[in-house]
């Protein structure tokens, strides 16, 4: 049985960028990279956007080459599944029941699309996009249709059905919900949103979801519960992930939503640690767990548990950022606006300059950013961290240079 300083469970963003950082900060010792991935670890963002539109290769979306893994001793174990880790004996049990000792463990198992459950949903045809395998089948599929069919108004359905259409397909997207993008907590948005779908020469079928699938040898059209049939060439499902943490059974590492970790990612066990996507981790900026399931999460979890990994000080302690790229729209979202009570709107989204201002009890929890420079962002990120109370009129205040919000900012 061979054994490691670190096994990393999960290989992904957070797993590549926790290898770097913990050798950047002294950490010794072999390490193991344990992945169901057939794939190094690679960038997500681009599978519904620049690699989906072929703009993009596999090697583009790597987050580093390959041979940084043999250039910092680390052992790849890539189309692997682990099932199950042994705390007491400090062991991870593979599938083909391997086991490998680890001094320390990380995981980083991340997240798995929720399955549809609808008669059809497992036929040729019906994709989901989570891996490169996945963007790359779908990618196929695109090349040799003219319709498709996407399942759901998140940022995933909105990515993809964009990047299909401009690919030149016919694209309907289904959404169960009144709006697209409900995440963003802004109803009074949500006209607008639709609008820049339309525009775009997306069809929309809201409130209403698929009901079935038909098919001949592929599926070719679908049936939803409003009775609507459209026909299509393929499907994508975008309707959500859960938490990888089956492997866990047992294993005394407490689990719910996710892995559950306190600032410094460090989990029940002594000695075992998660992040990315599948840890559930303490936020002391909103003095409450979150779970994150965006790029910008796992880039910053993983940096940071390579350090403390590796013996340094650290721990969660960073305004959290999500961002989005549809068509020529980014969107970018500061904070966790989930539990706000009062939302200020500045700008529109059909003139790509948009503030959103997400408060709670007075205070700026989150903001909505589209079409501002990086010190305007800056500013932002501080006013949250800040967490003082801010005056509604000067959020509001139009001027564009957001001279009143900076004004506000140095102020604190």
């Amino acid at each position: 049985m061979d054994e490691f300083e670190l096994v990393i469970i999960g290989g992904g963003l957070a797993s590549a960028r926790a290898i770097k950082s913990y050798r950047q900060a002294g950490g010794g010792g072999r390490i193991l990279l344990v992945s169901k991935d057939s794939a190094l670890p690679y960038d997500r963002p681009p599978l519904s956007k620049r690699y989906l539109r072929g703009e993009a290769e596999a090697e583009d979306t790597l987050v580093e080459p390959e041979n940084f893994y043999a250039d910092n001793d680390v052992d790849l174990l890539l189309a692997t599944t682990v099932a199950r880790v042994d705390s007491r004996e400090s062991e991870v049990e593979l599938a083909d029941g391997r086991r490998q000792r680890f001094r320390k463990l990380l995981i980083a198992s991340g997240a798995q699309p929720r399955r549809l459950e609808c008669p059809g949903a497992g036929l040729s045809g019906v994709f989901s996009l989570r891996t490169l395998a996945d963007a790359a089948a779908i990618r196929d599929a695109a090349g040799r249709a003219r319709e498709a069919l996407v399942i759901g108004g998140g940022f995933i359905g909105m990515e993809v059905a964009a990047s299909l259409r401009q690919l030149g397909l016919e694209v309907t997207l289904v959404n169960r919900a009144s709006g697209l993008f409900q995440a963003l907590g802004a109803p009074e948005l949500e006209p607008d949103v639709a609008e820049f779908f339309a525009d775009n020469n997306i069809n929309l079928l809201l409130l209403d979801e698929v009901a079935a699938f038909r098919v001949r040898s592929h599926v070719d059209s679908i049936e939803t519960r409003m009775g609507r049939t459209v026909a299509t060439d393929f499907v994508v499902a975008g309707i959500g992930v859960e938490p990888v943490v089956d492997f866990l059974l047992g294993s005394g590492v407490k689990v719910g939503n996710g892995v559950l970790v306190n600032q410094r990612f460090e989990t029940s066990v002594p000695g075992i640690y998660a992040v990315g996507d599948v840890a559930n981790f303490y936020d002391p900026l909103y003095s409450r767990r979150r779970r994150i399931e965006h790029w910008s999460n796992a880039n910053y979890q993983g940096a940071e548990v390579g350090r403390i990994l590796a013996g340094a000080s650290g721990g969660y302690d960073t305004v959290s950022t999500f961002f989005s790229e549809i068509f020529d729209l980014t969107v970018k979202v500061f904070g966790d606006l989930s539990e706000h009570d009062e939302l200020i709107v500045r700008g529109s989204i059909p003139e790509r300059d948009l503030l959103g201002f997400y408060l709670q009890r007075g205070r700026l929890i989150a903001t909505l950013v589209v079409g501002q420079d990086k010190e305007t962002e800056e500013w932002l990120k501080h006013l949250i961290k800040d967490r003082g109370s801010v005056d509604p009129r000067i959020l509001g205040d139009e001027s564009p240079d957001s001279g009143a919000i900076r004004s506000l900012a140095r102020s604190k």
